[in-house]
This record gives C-alpha cells, structure tokens and sequence, in this order.
C-alpha cells in the first residue's frame, strides 16, 4: 500500500469520529461495525494505519462521507466538515501539551489491561469520555456538538460522542504520522477521491 493510500484511510478514519459524532447528535444512535473499528483505534497498540483498520468496511462511513465532501455536497456534511477540521486543529495544540499526552497514553494503557470490559462496553465509553474531558475538552476552542438536545444531554450518548471525538484525535495523529497536512484537502482532492472511488470497484 502506498503512502497516498495510507493517507486517504487516515483521514477517512477523521471524517468517520466527525460523521458518528454527527449521527448520536442527530439520532442518538449510530452505525455499528464502523463504531466499533473507530474505538477499537483508540486503545490499538499498532500505529500501522493499515493493521488499525483491516479492512474497508471498518472505515465505510468515513470513505462515505469523505466522498460527499470531495464532490462537494457540503451542505449535508457541514457539521460533520466543522468537527474534522476543529479536531486537525485541536490535535495540533495538544501536541503542545505533553504533560495532557503522558496523561491519555497512560489511562489508554490501563485501559487496554482492563480484561473484564471491552472498549465499547459503556463504563469503558464513560472513562474515555471523561479521559477527553479532562485533556483535550480543556483546550479551547472546544467542539461544540450540535443536534437534538433531547440526545446532547442523555448522559450515554454524550458519553459516546466524547469517547468519539477521541477517536477522532487518534486519527489526525495518524494521518499526520503519514504525512498529511490540512492543505492536502484542497490541492489533493482528485487523488483522494480516485482512491475512494476504487474501492467500490
């Protein structure tokens, strides 16, 4: 796989958190498998992008999305766009703070040994959640989420979206561990989306 390949599933897997994110705003609820693979990317030892994500269904909802907005049908993907982009940008300030990334690798770490909860059990949404809360929910400016309040303030879905959106923050660091840069968004669009389009082939 080449580095382009590895960059497109990188920020793929941004796009994904943004686009969950966007789906328990909305309707409290989300799609499954590729929830699954966005969480399992948190506490995964590998930072080989293609051993994180085996295969493209773990990533559907990403490419799906990313597609949207290389056509650019953007009015449908504003909010999910809005959360990519704060996340590229708060990632970049909590690469400034060591003291908040010593502070994530070693509650990830613990987490990983925990044997009796897998990570999408809801106390190991809860500590994710709160582990976002408490680092990068103190950077600023924070994301704010917006949906229907009826779900914003349900304690579990809330949960879910924090636990998400750090997800999401594993992903920027992915991608720019393959090189990505925010400017690629503009002047590799026809690149990406040949990459994505392939995929349905």
């Amino acid at each position: 796989m080449n580095k382009s390949a590895k960059q497109t599933i990188a920020l793929a897997s941004i796009f994904q958190s943004s686009a969950l994110v966007h789906q328990l705003a909305i309707s409290g609820k989300c799609d499954s498998h590729t929830n699954k693979a966005s969480l399992n990317s948190i506490v995964s030892s590998s930072d080989s992008i293609d051993e994180i994500f085996t295969s493209p269904e773990d990533l559907k909802i990403g490419f799906d999305s990313l597609k949207l907005i290389l056509e650019k049908k953007t009015i449908e993907m504003h909010n999910v766009m809005v959360y990519a982009t704060a996340l590229i940008n708060l990632e970049k300030k909590l690469m400034k703070k060591p003291q908040l990334l010593t502070q994530i690798s070693a509650e990830i770490d613990h987490l990983k040994k925990q044997d009796f909860f897998d990570v999408h059990h809801t106390n190991s949404i809860a500590r994710l959640a709160e582990l976002y809360k408490n680092t990068i929910g103190s950077l600023n400016p924070t994301i704010m989420v917006r949906g229907e309040q009826i779900y914003l303030t349900n304690r579990n879905t809330a949960n879910h979206i924090r636990a998400l959106l750090l997800a999401g923050i594993r992903a920027v660091s992915l991608w720019k561990s393959q090189g990505g840069k925010t400017w690629h968004l503009l002047l590799n669009k026809k690149k990406t989306l040949r990459y994505v389009n392939s995929l349905d082939a």
